[in-house]
C-alpha cells in the first residue's frame, strides 16, 4: 500500500507574496541527480563493486551540487572520519558497507540480495533518471541527547561550499576539512530498495518478515545539524515508516511503501549536515536486522540569499 506523505506549504520561509517570488529572502531549488557523471554511478552491477576498495574504477566521492552561489549539496560514498580508527589505510573511509551514499540508476525489482543493493523498488524515479540509496544506520535510540558522532554509520548529506569534503586520516576525532555552509531542507522523495522492500515482505536468513502478527515496522529518519562538529547534537528530525504494521505507532497502521512518496522536511531548522538514519522493530544482538537502505530524489532546498 503507497503511504501518503504531506507536503506543506513554503510560506514559512518566504516573506513575498505569491505574486512578487523574486522578493524572498531565499533561494529555492529541487536537485535531481540526472546529470551527475555517470563515473559515480553505481556498476557495473546492481552490487556497485566500483562502491570498495579493490575496483580499478573506485568511486571515493559522490554526487555535489551548487543549491544558490557557492553553497552546494555532498553526497559522499563515505566520508567517515572517527569510526574507522582501527583501519590502516585511508581507502577504507570510502567504502559503501561502512554507511554512505550509492548514486543508482538500477531497478531490478525482483532478487532479494545484497548483491541487488542499489536498485530501488519502482522502475522509474521522480527525475526521471538517477537517485541515491541512502545505506548504513546507528543503534541510537534517543536522538536528541545524541550527537554527530553517534551516526558514524550513517550516510550524511554535507552542506558545503564548492570545494566540499575530503576524509580525513583515520582515527583523528575532528570535522571534515572544508567550509560548512547551511541550507533549509525542505522535500525529498523517498523509496524502498529491492532488497530493504523484498525482505520486508518475506525475510530471509537474516530478518523476519514485517507483519500484523508480528506489528512490525521500519521507518527511516532525517536528523539535522547545525555543525559539521562530531561533538555537534541534533537539532531536530522528521522520520517516515517504510513498513507499519502495528496500529499502535504514530500514524497508526500503514502497511508497507512500494514507491515513491514526497516526505516533507520543512519542521528542520537551516541545516549544515542532514543524517540518514533507519530504525525498526526487527533488531537482535547485533543490531538491526532489516535491511537499512532507501532510495533518494528531488531534494528542495532553499538557502538564505546573500550568506
Amino acid at each position: 500500500m503507497l503511504a501518503a506523505f504531506a507536503i506543506a506549504a513554503l510560506a514559512g520561509l518566504t516573506s513575498c507574496s505569491n505574486d512578487d517570488p523574486g522578493n524572498s529572502p531565499y533561494a529555492f531549488t529541487t536537485l535531481g541527480f540526472q546529470k551527475i557523471s555517470p563515473e559515480l554511478i553505481g556498476g557495473p552491477t546492481a552490487y556497485g563493486a566500483n562502491l570498495y576498495p579493490g575496483a580499478t574504477d573506485q568511486v571515493t566521492t559522490g554526487p555535489i551540487m551548487e543549491v544558490y552561489e557557492n553553497t552546494y549539496l555532498q553526497f559522499p560514498v563515505n566520508y567517515g572520519y572517527n569510526w574507522n580508527a582501527d583501519f590502516s589505510g585511508q581507502e577504507w573511509c570510502y567504502s559503501f558497507y561502512n554507511g554512505g551514499f550509492a548514486a543508482s540508476n538500477w531497478h531490478n525489482t525482483g532478487e532479494n540480495s545484497y548483491e541487488n543493493q542499489l536498485s530501488a523498488y519502482n522502475p522509474g524515479s521522480p527525475s526521471g533518471g538517477n537517485f541515491v540509496v541512502a545505506n548504513g544506520y546507528s543503534s541510537v535510540t534517543d536522538p536528541v541527547n545524541a550527537s554527530l558522532s553517534d551516526y558514524d554509520g550513517c550516510a550524511r548529506i554535507y552542506v558545503t561550499d564548492a570545494d566540499g569534503y575530503t576524509v580525513m586520516n583515520p582515527g583523528v576525532d575532528r570535522a571534515p576539512s572544508g567550509v560548512a555552509k547551511s541550507a533549509y531542507f525542505l522535500e525529498v522523495y523517498i523509496c524502498p530498495t529491492t532488497y530493504s522492500y523484498l525482505t520486508m515482505l518475506n525475510g530471509n536468513d537474516y530478518a523476519q518478515a514485517l507483519n500484523e502478527a508480528n506489528r512490525g515496522w521500519f521507518k527511516v529518519q532525517f536528523i539535522s545539524f547545525d555543525s559539521n562538529s562530531p561533538s555537534a547534537k541534533p537539532t531536530a528530525y522528521v522520520e517516515a515508516y517504510l513498513a507499519n504494521f502495528n496500529p499502535d505507532l504514530n500514524g497508526g497502521y500503514t502497511g508497507m511503501l512500494d514507491g515513491w512518496a514526497a516526505l516533507s522536511l520543512q519542521t528542520l531548522p537551516a541545516t549544515s549536515v542532514l543524517v540518514v538514519n533507519f530504525v525498526g522493530s526487527d533488531t537482535g544482538e547485533y543490531g538491526l536486522n532489516t535491511p537499512a537502505y532507501c532510495a533518494l530524489d528531488m531534494f528542495t532546498v532553499a538557502v538564505e540569499k546573500g550568506l
